[in-house]
């Protein structure tokens, strides 16, 4: 399922979600202008291995490795992986943003995408294989909006073969389904080889994105949002 749009509307600029989208989109064309576009991912990517042993790249990578928790946060392999990634940041986040304010909202992602981080390097901590997205920071906006907003309702498009379905349904049930996905294939994956090479996708990233943000969305919240059916 693939969300469009929910109904909760909120009365202010979701300034911190746009800068965010903005700020990735920026680094994006950065990496597609780029001379070596896979030597500057890795100097901003979560490498586990040199994480965990504090290995320094060279420049420009940061001169502590564990800010490529923050900075792999905005750096992504694709057209797609960023597309995807902020549609959900855009469908999501503003209600998000709204309940938490502009600077709390910011913080809670950060700190949700850097949970995420660890987690993968926790699933697999020999690994060399860079870590990147925001999909970790994004989880956990998704696990903050389950917890306040489980019955809204999104607009979702469902490919069926060549055909698209287009639903309304509760965020209890998008969420909820891709949160199952992301659970049952990272355990799936659960020995630190399998963690590896489970496809490109840091799923322990967005599990452990998910759960942070369950958790820490009653620190960070402070109003209630009223729908609009």
């Amino acid at each position: 399922m693939i969300p469009l749009w929910g109904d909760r509307r909120i009365p202010i600029t979701a300034w911190s979600v746009y800068a965010i989208v903005a700020l990735n989109v920026w680094a994006y064309v950065q990496e597609t202008h780029a001379p070596h576009p896979d030597a500057l991912i890795a100097s901003f990517a979560v490498i586990p291995y040199d994480l965990r042993h504090d290995v320094v790249l060279a420049p420009p990578s940061p001169p502590l490795p564990a800010l490529t928790l923050l900075t792999a946060q905005f750096v992504h392999g694709s057209l797609t992986h960023i597309g995807f990634n902020m549609l959900f940041l855009l469908v999501f986040g503003p209600v998000v943003e709204y309940r938490c304010g502009h600077v709390r909202f910011l913080v809670y992602y950060l700190v949700c995408g850097v949970v995420g981080g660890l987690a993968q390097v926790l699933a697999a901590p020999g690994s060399h294989v860079p870590e990147i997205g925001a999909s970790g920071a994004i989880a956990g906006v998704l696990g903050g909006f389950l917890v306040t907003d489980p019955f809204a309702r999104i607009d979702t498009v469902t490919p069926i073969g060549c055909f698209p379905l287009f639903l309304r349904l509760p965020a209890l049930l998008v969420i909820g389904v891709w949160a199952l996905v992301q659970f049952l294939a990272g355990y799936g994956a659960i020995t630190a080889r399998a963690a590896e090479s489970s496809g490109g996708i840091a799923y322990f990233a967005h599990i452990g994105g998910f759960c942070a943000g369950v958790l820490l969305i009653g620190i960070f919240a402070k109003r209630t949002v009223g729908a609009r059916r």
